[in-house]
């Protein structure tokens, strides 16, 4: 694909650790981060379920109205999770073809072989599917530069990786490039939650002819860290690689 730092696809954050912190430690950070935001929420949430049961206990809350918009809080929660699941197909591979990129030093890339129409679902960020065990047994500096991460409500639990670095066992979204956001013709999609918990989905921003390159918004947080590669900035604490790693997933995701 050309150059190896222009051409990262998908990056997760610790591309930028490489040359930063040890392996281990970075991945201790990493533990560590979580675990301190894990304690704040649950602090927070107990703080919150304490002042509505004082209110209850004191008649200034009704037990009615309490257990309402719990309801209507599960509700919400559940339409938003089903709004971000996928059921139907995605188009035919045959509606692509991977060809030189038009972007400068981007390799090649993925283009529409006929129309597509807005708000067309495309296609899934398809691969192999990590733990974060998995993804640092495989990527020991914590370089994965085909891989997609989808985390967590609040960045809570362990996030799932998908690796799309072996074309054979992956699928073609892999072969798209970057356009800031407004000039792209793609966007995506994460679902945090459920039974399609970790997956990415892709689908057309605006209608698309053939022969146009299908590219999408890395977002911020990956040009940050190719900029930090392709610089060779003095190296971070851990405990901000760390961070970094957390924060490109949650900039990036569609809930």
């Amino acid at each position: 694909l050309g150059s190896p730092v222009v051409c990262m696809n998908v990056l997760t954050a610790a591309a930028s650790l490489a040359c930063a912190s040890p392996p281990n430690q970075i991945r201790e950070e990493l533990l560590r981060y979580r675990r301190v935001r894990t304690t704040g929420v649950g602090l927070g949430a107990g703080l919150v379920t304490t002042s509505f049961a004082l209110g209850i206990a004191d008649g200034a809350i009704s037990p009615v109205a309490a257990a309402a918009a719990a309801g209507v809080g599960l509700t919400a929660a559940a339409a938003v999770t089903w709004s971000h699941n996928e059921a139907r197909p995605p188009l035919s591979d045959s509606r692509f073809v991977v060809q030189d990129s038009l972007i400068p030093f981007a390799g090649q890339g993925l283009f529409a072989a006929s129309p597509v129409r807005e708000g067309e679902y495309l296609f899934e960020y398809a691969g192999e599917r990590l733990s974060e065990e998995e993804y640092f047994e495989r990527y020991r500096s914590g370089e994965g530069r085909y891989v997609a991460v989808v985390d967590t409500l609040a960045l809570l639990g362990e996030p799932i990786y998908t690796d799309a670095a072996d074309p054979a066992r992956s699928g073609i979204a892999r072969w798209m490039n970057s356009l800031p956001e407004g000039e792209c013709n793609v966007r995506k999609r994460k679902q945090r939650f459920g039974g399609q918990r970790g997956r990415m989905f892709f689908y057309a921003a605006r209608p698309i002819e053939p022969g146009e390159e299908l590219t999408f918004d890395y977002g911020a947080a990956y040009w940050d860290a190719v900029s930090a590669q392709a610089a060779e900035v003095e190296p971070e604490e851990p405990a901000a690689d760390a961070r970094r790693l957390e924060g490109t997933t949650s900039a990036n995701s569609g809930q």
